[in-house]
């Protein structure tokens, strides 16, 4: 929704992409090679180590796009709008982060917190990636006078 496989090879790289799934599914005597990592994100897979790295990557992806999603839900996007906005580099960053196996990086940790600076940007208005909704849309909860037949100044 947010970002496509071949963006997120481009921003992050095959080869970090190699480590990060050799770092989760290596055992002893099989270890992940390019050619798994490209057939499991680009084409169809075919052994069970393809599989497995194509489910981290599409599990990662559903994490990013639900996030991404919490703070935009309010503005009723098309594909179109997500493409002109800044949001696929938002996904990016947050797929590097979310394929990481070792989130307590410096850089990571900074990568992370800057994209969900912008996202709490977008989703205050302070960058702005579509028009708002009619205020009705947006408002929180609403109250309404109690309905009761109670005469509390005769009480």
């Amino acid at each position: 929704m947010f970002t496509t496989v071949q963006a997120v090879i481009d921003k992050v790289g095959i080869n970090v992409l190699l480590q990060f799934a050799t770092a989760k599914f290596a055992v002893a005597g099989s270890r992940p090679t390019r050619d798994d990592v490209e057939a499991a994100l680009l084409s169809e897979t075919y052994s069970e180590l393809q599989a497995q790295i194509n489910a981290w990557y599409n599990q990662a992806q559903k994490n990013v796009n639900s996030v991404i999603a919490g703070y935009v839900a309010r503005f009723e996007l098309n594909q179109r709008d997500i493409d002109g906005s800044l949001l696929p580099g938002i996904a990016n960053d947050l797929m590097h982060c979310e394929l990481a196996p070792n989130i307590a990086d410096e850089h990571l940790k900074n990568l992370k917190s800057s994209a969900m600076a912008m996202l709490d940007k977008v989703s205050k208005g302070v960058i702005q990636i579509k028009e708002d909704g009619p205020a009705a849309t947006r408002t929180g909860m609403r109250t309404r006078v109690a309905g009761t037949q109670f005469n509390w100044p005769g009480y």
